[in-house]
């Protein structure tokens, strides 16, 4: 029988790219991986791990993600036999069959299997890493539907604090992690209200039953950074490095910038202009160690920030001179000294002076004066304000409020050792911790390379498991773009989100 597609619908045959990350999900063993979790009937044509592998190459075409009875598109003109087995056709490609699946796949525990996936890529590529990076997001959806359809999954909710701004919309939480390459390697779906906490103690929980904790060090956010979560990662045997909240240790942040601004700094090697600051302080009878930072940006962003900030105060402190006279001299000069009090870390310099004007009182009645009637003339004082911009004093000012600080427990280390977990040095902590621009491209190719946010699935436990499908995709793509040209993979095929979906070659 000839399958004729549907002239209403816009079909793109199966691209280079996709067909080149569904070889590679077969190569690797990652679809035999997954079916070996369930106990398949040999007489269902498509099983999971082939539901995947369907899904991830839709989803690399250039279309990007789609609702699951368009997936087969794609395939109509594709040798569905040899990429599926020889009970697949297009017809076993169809809407039910992929909803089943995800509902088989929900059952399983995705983010410990979606590890396993990530050591299945990673073993087979040579790649290896004992660093990760954690961080948690949010991202808005249409949902008609939000109603919880089986237990443990997560479901959109109103958070208040959409990252993009539409707190009208409801929103899925998501914790992600990924190793020191940058290959996500963990990802867990989370109601909208569920909080940062929550889900940073989750994320730490699983990685200490995946890995050697006294090898690996943990990078994240200030999110992490709370009393409860540090004696967590300390008492696990994990080396962290986190940026150091405000509140942190009653406030310990404050003590490591004043011991910046009365010690010196020294210049960092990681970028020029640089300067770190490195420091012990004891946090509810921890000894953790503290390394602050700051940048040229910095200093310049403060200088500026004074510039504006610092003048609109003094022209608010000022304003009331420039229309109010006073009876004498010593009581201009009073009103400027109470005024002056309150410039207390200010940049501009206010230079004033006391003028004596003469004011016409009038003849003191109405009508027309009388002959050799003189107007009564008295002497007022009025302050004349020039307020005077300060650079130098605006590059003091600035020291202190650009200082960023960090907290580890990372041991001090004139150099590094072969593993950090051991000893590092100051501008290695900060080169760590830089590090997290990983998590955030994960992110942004979630959002948007991936389409996470486009749902089409009502029911939030098949969200919930297409949500590991994506993060399958986004771990191949992250093992592409990390691996040594000499393994095998093409060029073309390297890259990140629509770059490498823009191959329009059949296959």
């Amino acid at each position: 029988m000839v399958l004729q597609r549907s002239k209403t619908i816009e079909y793109e045959g199966l691209g280079a790219v996709s067909a080149l990350a569904m070889a590679m999900f077969e190569q690797t063993g990652l679809r035999e991986l997954i079916d070996s979790r369930f106990d398949n009937d040999p007489r269902v044509k498509l099983t999971p791990g082939n539901a995947i592998k369907a899904l991830i190459g839709d989803m690399m075409g250039s279309r990007g993600r789609s609702a699951l009875y368009n997936v087969s598109n794609p395939f109509v003109s594709a040798p569905v036999d040899l990429l599926f087995g020889p009970k697949v056709d297009v017809q076993s490609l169809g809407g039910r069959a992929f909803s089943r699946n995800l509902d088989r796949l929900f059952e399983l525990d995705l983010p410990g299997l979606s590890y396993d996936c990530y050591q299945r890529l990673c073993g087979f590529y040579g790649l290896s890493s004992n660093m990760f990076n954690i961080d948690s997001t949010n991202f808005t959806i249409h949902s008609l539907n939000n109603d919880t359809d089986r237990d443990g999954a997560a479901v959109p909710g109103w958070c208040g604090h959409a990252k993009d701004g539409h707190n009208e919309r409801m929103v899925y939480s998501l914790l992600s992690m990924t190793d020191g390459n940058g290959i996500v390697c963990y990802e867990r779906p989370y109601d909208g209200s569920t909080s940062d906490q929550e889900m940073d103690r989750g994320a730490i929980e699983f990685l200490s039953g995946k890995v050697e904790p006294s090898e690996t060090t943990l990078v994240a956010d200030c999110k992490i950074a709370t009393g409860p979560l540090v004696n967590m990662m300390c008492d696990l045997g994990f080396g962290f490095v986190a940026k150091c909240p405000d509140n942190f240790g009653n406030r310990v942040r404050e003590d490591i910038v004043y011991s910046v601004a009365t010690g010196t700094m020294d210049p960092s090697m990681v970028r020029d202009g640089w300067s770190v600051y490195d420091t012990d302080a004891e946090v509810d009878g921890r000894k953790l160690r503290f390394v602050a930072y700051r940048t040229p940006d910095d200093i310049e962003a403060g200088v500026e920030y004074h510039r504006e900030q610092d003048l609109k105060e003094a022209e608010a402190r000022f304003r009331r001179f420039g229309s109010r006279t006073f009876n004498c001299d010593i009581d201009a000069r009073r009103a400027v000294d109470d005024a002056l009090k309150g410039m207390v870390d200010n940049a501009y310099d206010v230079k004033w002076r006391v003028e004596p004007i003469e004011v016409n009182l009038g003849y003191g009645r109405r009508g027309r004066p009388g002959k050799g009637d003189s107007p009564r003339i008295v002497t007022e004082y009025r302050v004349g304000i020039e307020l005077e911009f300060d650079e130098e004093r605006a590059v003091a000012l600035s020291q202190d409020r650009g200082v960023r600080v960090l907290v580890t427990n990372l041991p001090r280390s004139m150099q590094d050792e072969d593993n950090i977990r051991s000893g590092a040095t100051a501008d290695t902590v900060l080169k760590t911790y830089l590090g997290q621009y990983r998590i955030e491209h994960a992110f942004r190719l979630e959002k948007n390379g991936m389409n996470m946010s486009r749902v089409y699935i009502h029911k939030p436990s098949r969200e919930n498991a297409m949500m590991f499908v994506i993060l399958l995709a986004m771990m191949m793509s992250d093992v592409i773009r990390s691996c040594p040209e000499d393994q095998g993979i093409p060029d073309y095929h390297r890259g990140h989100g629509r770059e490498v979906r823009h191959v329009d070659t059949c296959a």
